[in-house]
């Protein structure tokens, strides 16, 4: 690893910790505004940062950042990333303002690294504070097959998914359940690309997790089904209510409401109900 790449790693590293620190001694409400602040500050400080020793290859929307000879690999990753904002502004009413970047990592460990995750961790894109992380497209893209990689990187790439947790990041200002900003991550990659981890109303429910389990989301056992179980429930929500629905529902987190308190505004149910309701619904698949 490059001097200059341990650094940047460093940084990262320093920054999550003391964004950490600084959100726990915060009051819940004041928290919001911190979070858009530090989303701000990453933004802006990984573009002023990578523009000194990375080649940057810029559009309306995003810019990437990569290194020399990953120049078709970056197009590519422009060319999805800008293909899927107007779609996701117009579903989630937002417009986000300034460069978004994007970092292209050589490899998984690298990227995994970048965040302090085991070197194996199946990883393609993260979303975090106003940037995401892409793993390099030809890491497992085969150049010479006959298809066209650009399609290829769309469809099966992460762009769609982390992008969504941008716009998401956005109206919550980082206050949403996991297991939510998930099954609407999915939930717009569905629709934009075809992607699912299964059918939302063929989940196996006697395997269902509790939404106290859900609140401990990334730590679950089985985390294909975590996946599985939150975008059945958005697809649910979605069937049932509306997708403005969901909208309102992340604007009232973005005001610093639970879930409980969301689902009363919005819906006018509670947990138990949602549940509930959720369960007879997928059991119909």
């Amino acid at each position: 690893m490059s001097r200059k790449t341990r650094f940047a790693t460093r940084l990262t590293m320093v920054f999550l910790l003391v964004s950490s620190l600084l959100l726990i001694k915060l009051p819940a409400v004041t928290n919001l505004y911190m979070n858009s602040l530090i989303r701000e500050i990453n933004k802006r400080g990984l573009v002023w940062y990578h523009s000194l020793g990375m080649n940057a290859l810029a559009g309306e929307r995003f810019i990437v950042f990569h290194r020399d000879g990953q120049q078709r690999e970056a197009e590519m990753i422009l060319d999805a990333a800008e293909g899927f904002y107007p779609a996701l502004a117009e579903s989630f009413g937002l417009d986000i303002h300034g460069s978004i970047p994007v970092l292209l990592y050589n490899d998984r460990e690298s990227l995994n690294r970048s965040f302090g995750w085991p070197a194996d961790a199946n990883t393609m894109g993260v979303y975090w504070a106003g940037s995401i992380r892409v793993l390099a497209p030809y890491t497992w893209i085969d150049p010479g097959e006959e298809q066209d990689p650009y399609r290829a990187f769309a469809d099966l790439g992460p762009m769609a998914h982390e992008i969504t947790h941008l716009f998401v990041d956005h109206l919550t200002r980082g206050n949403c359940p996991r297991w939510f900003n998930e099954g609407v991550a999915q939930y717009q990659e569905y629709l934009l690309t075809g992607f699912q981890f299964g059918e939302a109303r063929f989940f196996p429910l006697d395997r269902a997790y509790s939404f106290a389990e859900l609140a401990s989301f990334d730590s679950l056992e089985d985390q294909h089904l975590a996946y599985h179980q939150s975008f059945s429930i958005l697809v649910y929500l979605v069937e049932t209510h509306g997708w403005d629905a969901v909208v309102q529902m992340l604007e009232a987190f973005g005001r610093g409401e639970g879930l409980g308190e969301a689902l009363e505004r919005v819906l006018d149910i509670d947990l138990n109900t949602m549940d509930g309701e959720w369960k007879a619904w997928a059991s119909y698949g």
